[in-house]
């Protein structure tokens, strides 16, 4: 009898609906979606330009945008998705300026890719990532 009433007790707390794990932070979400913006812009300029990033700023790059691209499908369905990978990438260029436009937009972006390679490797990096994750857990 008295398990029986203890369970009736816990049921309510137990079928609870969990917040959002952004709930008790709005702007957190907002954030890492900014974050991922930038990062994957930078991540995408970085070959282009003839900067190779370490494996480890690449994998907490992916993973950064792997949350950012649930949370904005989520947020706005598969055109926003598409969307958000469509403003990451970096803009045609012209093949009869030979890499002059090239070379200036990657010399425009190189303190920018210096920046991000140093963050990603390190422990803002990390927490970052694993920010992300916890909005969007991985599948």
């Amino acid at each position: 009898m008295r398990r029986c009433l203890l369970a009736l007790l816990l049921l309510p707390a137990a079928c609870a609906e969990a917040p959002p794990p952004d709930a008790a932070h709005p702007g957190v979400r907002q954030r890492v979606l900014g974050r991922a913006a930038d990062i994957g812009t930078l991540v995408r300029a970085a070959p282009l330009c003839g900067r190779p990033l370490p494996v480890s700023a690449q994998d907490r790059a992916a993973r950064l945008e792997t949350a950012a691209l649930t949370l904005r499908q989520q947020e706005a369905g598969t055109e926003g998705r598409d969307a958000f990978l469509r403003s990451m990438a970096p803009p045609s260029f012209d093949p009869r300026q030979r890499g002059g436009d090239r070379g200036t937009w990657c010399s425009a972006r190189e303190a920018e890719i210096t920046r991000l390679q140093a963050m990603l490797t390190g422990p803002e990096g990390e927490a970052l990532a694993a920010e992300a994750e916890r909005l969007a857990p991985p599948e």
